[in-house]
């Protein structure tokens, strides 16, 4: 279970999805998936002499860990998940980099401050207010996330970016209804492809999963422009 909870959205307090990502790397390359707790917790860089001896919090890390969806825990070991071979699939680095996106869209917070903000995190001055916004807390509960909440985005947002292929802030002010036009492959039995690009990001679509987040964003688009007519 995950210990930090700010409004309704939970994010892990202990370990970074880095160390998330090479522990499922190393039960996949080494333990065929099934990585027994005791080589899990050695991998982190602890000490420990025999399973009897891994601490509480020990086990609260490995279970902040899970939240990302790369592997969950089972009896005395850790087991990898099908996003795990996505997201570090050594051929298809496509592939791979959608699927660690998919991994850090696992927490919640993660993606609804990515897309609320464009992808670029707030200066020290308007963090705390932009978590209100998105968090529906107080000033007081904002502040207190601050500085964790901070360290996880500063991670997190870069495998969300244009080479993740999903939604990432364009260098010019956001304009509300200006839109580039779509490019779509028009090669006869090519594979599907295009990219969405508007002034609020761009989104180059590859899969379903990509094709998802650029209805998503075309829906914020939407969102936007009746926000718009409601102010006019």
């Amino acid at each position: 279970m995950r210990t930090k909870k700010i409004g309704n959205y939970e994010y892990p307090e202990y370990g970074s999805f880095k160390e998330a990502l090479d522990l499922a790397e190393e039960a996949i390359k080494k333990y065929a998936g099934i990585m027994p707790n005791m080589d899990a917790v050695t991998k982190l860089g602890y000490s420990v002499k025999n399973p009897a001896a891994i601490s509480g919090p020990i086990y609260r890390k490995l279970s902040d860990l899970c939240a990302f969806g790369l592997f969950e825990r089972v009896r005395a070991a850790i087991k990898t998940t099908i996003l795990a071979g996505e997201a570090l699939d050594p051929y298809d680095s496509a592939k791979a980099a959608d699927g660690k996106a998919r991994a850090v869209r696992n927490i919640a917070i993660v993606g609804k401050a990515f897309d609320a903000w464009g992808g670029e995190i707030p200066d020290d001055t308007a963090f705390p207010a932009k978590l209100i916004q998105i968090a529906g807390v107080d000033w007081q509960e904002a502040q207190k996330h601050t500085e964790m909440l901070k360290t996880l985005f500063n991670e997190t947002f870069p495998y969300l970016k244009p080479s993740a292929g999903v939604v990432a802030p364009m260098s010019e002010a956001p304009t509300v209804g200006r839109r580039e036009p779509i490019s779509v492959s028009t090669t006869p039995n090519a594979k599907p492809f295009g990219e969405l690009r508007t002034t609020l990001g761009s989104i180059v679509i590859k899969d379903k999963g990509t094709l998802k987040l650029a209805t998503q964003l075309l829906e914020l688009l939407g969102e936007q422009f009746g926000k718009e007519e409601e102010s006019s």
